[in-house]
């Protein structure tokens, strides 16, 4: 009655439509011109998990083809924040209706995802998510899609399980032109990331803080990856991150090197050969020559590199 007599149906909100979960409501507006693409209403639907959008929008993406990249991009925004969140249920729906996760754009409820430099696919937010089953829902693919840029992504958030699967089926645990492994390179960056004690501050990282990091080194390490930074900057990098760790940190992140043959022994003469790095790990100086690493045999380091004896062997 209200539509007979004058009433614009775009003075309605489609989103708020949406919201009322019924199918009848949502067709009689949507036959009748309400606009499908303005706020990304069926995104903002989606993300709040009104089920009864789902049909009502595969249906009308496809009798509009002239609409069809609109509708598509609403679609996989609202994939990737269930990517990103690690909601299977929703994944899966959202792949029913044709979700790809294979695009790149925004992402729903990241505002900062709106900058086109910070698009991200939902294979990307399935590796910063903890549930694995729903990058296994995606089926990344060897031949598609480059699964150590995911390999990466996984390391950024310290995902161990999925960190295994991509190795698993085929991502390359050391890929940069030097031979090294910029996974591992991320992994070991992000020890600093571990839990922050505001009442102590200068408290040192232990094993239990950096647990998440040290098992991601171990899964690579294990695949065979090896650290060998491009230059002095990461090598400087890695030293204050260990400054930051307790000893015990530090003498096991060395044992998994030996361990896996993973580190020329050059590289771990100069992470440990100054002043302060020797200071930092006398309380640990029987463990670290267990390990045949005799810190006092080391001179200083310079541009040239340190001149001592390599105690310590790939």
């Amino acid at each position: 009655m209200l539509l007979a007599n004058g009433a614009d149906i775009k003075s309605v909100s489609l989103a708020d439509v949406l919201l009322t979960w019924e199918p009848t409501l949502i067709r009689f507006f949507l036959d009748r011109g309400a606009d499908p693409i303005d706020g990304r209403p069926f995104a903002e639907a989606f993300g709040a998990k009104v089920r009864t959008t789902l049909r009502p929008f595969v249906e009308y993406k496809r009798a509009h083809p002239e609409l069809a990249v609109a509708l598509q991009e609403q679609l996989d925004c609202a994939l990737r924040h269930f990517c990103g969140e690690g909601d299977l249920k929703w994944v899966s729906l959202l792949m029913w209706a044709g979700g790809d996760p294979r695009s790149r754009g925004p992402c729903l409820e990241k505002e900062y995802t709106e900058d086109p430099e910070c698009y991200t696919s939902g294979l990307e937010e399935a590796c910063y998510s903890e549930n694995l089953h729903v990058l296994k829902r995606l089926k990344p693919d060897f031949s598609r899609d480059s699964l150590n840029e995911l390999l990466d992504r996984a390391a950024i958030w310290g995902r161990k399980a999925t960190l295994e699967y991509l190795l698993e089926i085929g991502a390359t645990a050391n890929d940069k032109a030097n031979g090294g492994s910029s996974a591992l390179d991320t992994v070991l960056r992000h020890f600093n990331f571990a839990r922050f004690d505001a009442n102590n501050r200068n408290r040192l990282k232990s094993r239990y803080d950096v647990s998440r990091s040290l098992d991601c080194a171990s899964v690579l390490l294990v695949h065979g990856a090896i650290w060998n930074p491009e230059g002095a900057y990461d090598l400087n990098c890695l030293r204050r991150t260990l400054l930051e760790c307790e000893p015990e940190v530090n003498i096991e992140l060395l044992q998994l090197f030996r361990q896996h043959n993973a580190c020329p022994a050059a590289h771990v003469h100069r992470l440990l050969g100054t002043p302060r790095m020797k200071d930092h790990l006398k309380p640990a100086m029987n463990a670290l020559q267990r390990l045949g690493i005799h810190l006092d045999t080391f001179r200083n380091t310079g541009r040239q590199g340190l001149r001592g004896r390599a105690q310590y062997s790939r």
